[in-house]
């Protein structure tokens, strides 16, 4: 829903508008303000703090930051709020996005899947210190990553990663989390 129907605005617009927001969570989308849905499950909410949680035991945090839904990633079209943003040390400080993150996360939402799956990957591909997008299901040990390879490419698919004996490796980051710290609570 549109937050000004049929209203273009361009990305300065959009700052000083969310920066005057009380409540509620927008992006821009190639010219419009876009009102996202707040709240969610439990399972959600779980997983995003675990996997918050185990990115700021595994990291460094004299080079690495972790945030979430309230840290905008600038793609150039669109502003976007992940639920799990991880970036080095040293972006703007009091800015309202950045375009320098190494680890992008979502939890799917029915009402988020489809722009999860297929419109955000070709948007955060294009951010050139992206090493890793991950999209993980908040109904059952599973998560599907897009792995930056050697060549700086991304594959056209997401590997799946399923199971709480399994890890979710990320070499270019130094990373192992093994699902079963993600998915605490959760059954096979």
């Amino acid at each position: 829903m549109n937050a000004r129907a049929g209203i273009k605005v361009d990305k300065a617009t959009f700052y000083r508008f969310i920066e005057r927001q009380a409540e509620g969570r927008f992006e821009y989308d190639r010219g419009s303000i876009v009102q996202q849905m707040t709240g969610g499950t439990f399972n959600h909410a779980q997983i995003v703090n675990d996997f918050s949680f185990v990115l700021r035991g595994l990291l460094s945090r004299s080079a690495w930051v972790v945030t979430g839904q309230s840290r905008g990633v600038d793609t150039g079209e669109t502003v976007r709020y992940p639920d799990v943003v991880v970036e080095p040390i040293g972006g703007a400080r009091k800015g309202l996005s950045t375009t320098r993150v190494s680890l992008l996360i979502e939890v799917l939402s029915p009402s988020t899947a489809e722009l999860d799956l297929t419109v955000k990957p070709a948007e955060y591909m294009q951010l050139a210190e992206l090493q890793a997008y991950i999209v993980a299901s908040q109904d059952r040990p599973e998560v599907r990553i897009w792995l930056r390879d050697n060549d700086g490419r991304f594959p056209d698919t997401p590997a799946l990663v399923e199971g709480l004996d399994k890890m979710i490796e990320i070499s270019a980051m130094s990373l192992k989390i093994p699902m079963a710290e993600i998915y605490v609570g959760f059954s096979s």
